[in-house]
């Protein structure tokens, strides 16, 4: 499910490509795991400079969690091996010591977007729609998620957009400064290269010091109890009642009811 290539029009650029497309490039443990093994394998390969991620095909860059991995957990050890899971990829950004980007190329949900805030860059196609629909399954976005989008959004936009599940669009994120820059479909994977080669020329000492330093400011500034605290509510939250119901009743295509004891 995780594509590894060189292309040729990013010389020095490793791209990671979510390649599931009947399922919209969907994530599970073991996409989590492939991506936090090619990170900490590509730390000290000096013949990549950069990381980026995207989407196979046109539709999406990814639609998040899968939902036939997620129907499987059964024990407090699959739910804490979920999590842990998105969350050491997560850390494989930062720890990483390069530039990574996600070259956002259509819908980008759920655990796909939370890969997407831990880069340090986001380019997004005209096409590109963003969302953090997990209440909708009762859960709350894991993988530091809604506490990265909420260093980088007003806070009462943070509620409304994972309260609601709403899509957004890539031009409302960039006005909010989510999002680095929107380009056209036809263009976007020109730009993106573009973007990139231009970073690629600069004096890559003083690209990874400010990787690191940013980092260290991302992972260590505050962060640490939020993310201790989101790990318990995210595991609690799958023992619940409504999230099986969450996932099942969208596995079967219909309204979930909630709340019902």
């Amino acid at each position: 499910m995780l594509t590894i290539s060189r292309p040729e029009d990013m010389p020095g650029v490793l791209l990671l490509t979510f390649d599931d497309v009947p399922s919209y490039n969907s994530l599970t443990t073991d996409t989590f795991g492939e991506i936090t093994r090619t990170l900490r394998d590509t730390k000290d390969d000096d013949t990549v400079k950069a990381i980026v991620f995207t989407g196979a095909g046109e539709k999406a860059f990814s639609s998040g969690l899968s939902m036939g991995a997620l129907a499987t957990l059964a024990t407090d050890d699959d739910r804490a091996l979920f999590y842990t899971g998105g969350l050491s990829a997560r850390e494989a950004i930062y720890a990483v010591g390069k530039p990574v980007i996600a070259a956002v190329n259509g819908a980008c949900a759920g655990g796909g977007f939370e890969l997407a805030l831990c880069c340090d860059l986001i380019y997004a196609s005209e096409k590109a729609k963003f969302t953090l629909p997990e209440v909708n399954i009762a859960l709350t976005p894991g993988c530091g998620g809604a506490i990265n989008l909420a260093h980088k959004m007003p806070l009462n936009r943070v509620y409304e957009m994972i309260w609601f599940g709403e899509r957004v669009t890539a031009d409302e994120l960039q006005r909010w400064g989510v999002v680095n820059a929107v380009f056209a479909p036809e263009v976007f994977r020109e730009e993106v290269a573009k973007r990139v080669n231009t970073l690629l020329e600069k004096p890559q000492s003083a690209v990874r010091a400010l990787k690191q330093v940013l980092s260290h400011t991302a992972l260590y500034s505050g962060e640490a109890e939020s993310l201790k605290y989101e790990r318990t509510l995210a595991v609690d939250e799958m023992r619940t009642r409504d999230f099986t119901e969450g996932v099942t009743a969208f596995r079967e295509k219909r309204t979930p009811k909630f709340n019902v004891e």
